[in-house]
């Protein structure tokens, strides 16, 4: 092998190695797994949050935006100490069944120790509201103090 061919080698080892260790020394952060139910009798929906769960993820598995899902929809958005606002997560209502969401933070909107954060899941309709005629489509709140 060339002097040259052993050199680039030798470049492109360390350079891989570096990477690696960099994103594997990367901080991790808080996300909020939510599962919901929604029933359907009448025409009526409802919905009851069934668990909310928080983690931490390396921040490259972490949602970075609000979700893009269509409506009618099923939303789900988490708000801490009544100051700070999630991301949106969402996916396309089906009607009765389970809903898992994910729940990313924006930079500087992130949980700490001892705050009160308020997850809220609600069904929202065609034209994205979550009222009708004065009254709530359907929603459930659930407070978790964030450890």
């Amino acid at each position: 092998m060339k002097k040259s061919n052993i050199l680039a080698l030798i470049i492109i080892v360390i350079f891989i190695g570096l990477l690696t260790i960099s994103i594997m020394s990367i901080e991790e952060v808080p996300i909020i797994k939510v599962n919901a139910e929604v029933t359907v009798t009448d025409d009526s929906a409802t919905v009851k949050i069934v668990s909310v769960e928080q983690e931490a993820v390396n921040p490259l598995k972490s949602p970075r935006g609000s979700s893009t899902a269509g409506f009618p929809s099923v939303e789900a958005m988490a708000i801490i100490n009544n100051a700070k606002v999630s991301y949106w997560a969402a996916e396309d209502y089906q009607g009765n069944g389970a809903y898992e969401f994910v729940i990313g933070f924006r930079k500087g909107a992130t949980p700490n120790r001892g705050d009160m954060v308020k997850v809220i899941v609600k069904v929202v309709d065609e034209g994205g509201r979550a009222f009708e005629g004065g009254r709530a489509l359907s929603s459930d709140i659930r407070i978790k103090i964030w450890e």
